[in-house]
């Protein structure tokens, strides 16, 4: 497991971030690690904006339309 120091914090931000920590009932360190890995767990926006010029196109369906069409589908 890595290591990461952070330094510069705004003292304002490093007590909100104790604050929730301890509202959370977990030390500063898990509470952090945490967010980080929460934040990392999905793609980065220009990584998924990427990734949907791979997605097909269905130029022949307006948006519109789909979502017209699936909310007929909804019971």
């Amino acid at each position: 497991m890595g290591d990461l120091l952070i330094r510069g914090l705004a003292p304002e931000t490093h007590e909100e971030l104790k604050r929730r920590a301890l509202e959370a009932g977990v030390s500063l360190q898990t509470y952090v690690a945490r967010l980080l890995e929460r934040s990392t767990a999905v793609p980065a926006l220009p990584d998924w904006l990427s990734g949907l010029e791979e997605l097909p196109r269905h130029r022949s369906v307006s948006g519109a339309t789909a979502v017209r069409e699936a909310r007929e589908e909804l019971p």
